[in-house]
């Protein structure tokens, strides 16, 4: 069993860069649990941030391929042309990330983290869409419904929409914050290859990064 579990390591984090392996210590912790609670609480409060609509058109135009891409693989097929805009929107970031992971390349792995966060909140958003009075789509006609409208039909989960959405939100805010702190720790790795700090012990307790 303990073979199969590195052979699983080895096969997805060889170079072992992932999240999994990284040494946060309390201040790292202490700095992910915050964030993603302030993150939450911005997506769920009044206020929203004109730069966080520039940065959604990114993911919603992987979502709106999606759909094309895959009525073309599946032949057409209702359903999948229907699910291929999720499943594309979430794919996309998931499969760079770990493209990225094995090659040992943290940094741009840790960039498809924070858009793998905006992809959930994008979701989030739009599994919800039924408790919003008004909803934006993009390429609908008049008699357009929401893809979650029909996805929430075959998933049986109708009456749930306030959980998808606030369990998507949840999940956007910790990889949203993991991927901040990840970005800047390897960032400050990969330009301080000593490990220095500021007073030159070298006990690390002043650290805002430890060493991985």
């Amino acid at each position: 069993m303990r073979n199969l579990w590195h052979n699983f390591w080895d096969f997805l984090d060889p170079y072992r860069r992932g999240p999994l392996f990284h040494k946060y210590g309390w201040k790292g912790l202490l700095f992910i649990a915050a964030a993603t609670y302030f993150l939450y609480q911005w997506y769920v409060g009044p206020r929203q941030c004109p730069f966080a609509g520039v940065l959604w058109l990114m993911t919603i135009g992987i979502h709106e391929a999606g759909h094309p891409i895959f009525r073309f693989i599946s032949g057409g097929n209702f359903a999948w042309t229907i699910w291929g805009g999720t499943v594309m929107e979430l794919g996309v970031p998931i499969l760079a990330y770990l493209t990225f992971l094995r090659r040992g390349k943290e940094i741009q792995a840790d960039i498809c983290l924070l858009l793998l966060a905006i992809a959930c909140y994008s979701v989030g958003h739009y599994s919800g869409c039924s408790l919003d009075p008004v909803i934006s789509l993009l390429n609908a006609g008049p008699e357009t419904l929401p893809d979650w409208d029909y996805m929430h039909k075959w998933l049986g989960t109708e009456g749930y929409e306030w959980h998808f959405r606030h369990a998507f939100y949840g999940l956007s805010a910790f990889l949203g914050a993991l991927g901040v702190y990840l970005t800047a720790a390897h960032f400050w790795a990969w330009t301080n290859p000593d490990g220095h700090n500021y007073n030159d012990d070298d006990d690390g307790h002043d650290r805002f990064f430890t060493r991985g």
